[in-house]
């Protein structure tokens, strides 16, 4: 089974729910991946929601962070999109409070923005997450990625300054000429210019 194959079927299994909860039902067509939302560098958002409308086929898209690997944070955060799923809530808006608070979370730090597994989550959502067993992912860590330094070097002309940008296999052929001064570049430390 896929990550994707799980979130579906998450999906699948809490769609009876929300109108029990909510009056509400799923829109039928959600399709659910693992992937970064939009926001999520600027925001550290780790789920979004996309209305139906913004999908080429009319499905509600939704995003799961690939940060993610518990179970309950996982669930947790499907629920959370699944409520902007509902009509009038695809803002954080008092409906959609009211939806998510029905649907068991609780208000994170930043409000209904960041929300939170309820006290009785685990009752409400226990028995279906161990059906579905463990979550087949594993956590991306972003630290981990390397950081790429530039490939230009910089060279600079000793008499007037004048600053150019060169590849180190052309500054190894040879480093230019000042048109100014006639004089020959000089590689420069990288200063994280």
């Amino acid at each position: 089974m896929t990550r994707e194959d799980w979130l579906t079927q998450l999906v699948d299994e809490v769609r009876p729910l929300f109108p029990a909860h909510t009056g509400q039902a799923l829109p039928q067509r959600i399709r659910v991946a693992c992937g970064f939302p939009s926001s999520a560098r600027r925001s550290g958002a780790i789920g979004e929601c996309w209305a139906d409308a913004s999908s080429a086929d009319g499905t509600v898209e939704i995003l799961i962070s690939p940060v993610l690997d518990d179970v309950t944070t996982v669930a947790a955060t499907l629920v959370h999109e699944l409520c902007h799923a509902l009509p009038g809530s695809m803002n954080h808006s008092k409906t959609f409070a009211t939806h998510a608070g029905n649907m068991g979370l609780i208000p994170g730090a930043k409000g209904w923005k960041s929300t939170g597994p309820g006290p009785d989550f685990d009752s409400r959502y226990g028995e279906i997450l161990a059906s579905l067993g463990a979550y087949p992912h594993a956590q991306l860590i972003l630290s981990a990625k390397p950081t790429q330094t530039t490939r230009m070097l910089k060279a600079v002309c000793p008499a007037c300054g004048y600053t150019v940008r060169v590849t180190r296999k052309w500054a190894e052929i040879g480093l230019p000429i000042c048109s100014q001064d006639g004089q020959q570049f000089a590689l420069e430390s990288n200063d994280g210019e």
